[in-house]
């Protein structure tokens, strides 16, 4: 869980750095490579936190919306 906790982090930096698309990747990555119940608390919410940054305008992109649908599963 730590590791992905450090992937998400490393993927918010992307963002911040302007790549969303990037970011969402990597994010989607981290989730999914973990078992359905670690995907909650903690690692949800750093997930959940960097969609929200992603300025509703790029909602439409497909790695955003992939994230979206991640988070929601």
């Amino acid at each position: 869980m730590t590791r992905t906790l450090l992937n998400i982090d490393a993927a918010a930096c992307a963002h911040h750095d302007g790549d969303s698309e990037e970011a969402c990747r990597r994010t989607v990555a981290a989730l999914t490579g973990l078992p359905g119940d670690y995907q909650t608390g903690l690692v949800h919410r750093r997930a959940q936190d960097l969609y929200e940054a992603i300025p509703a305008q790029y909602h439409r992109e497909r790695a955003v919306r992939d994230l979206r649908d991640v988070l929601a599963a």
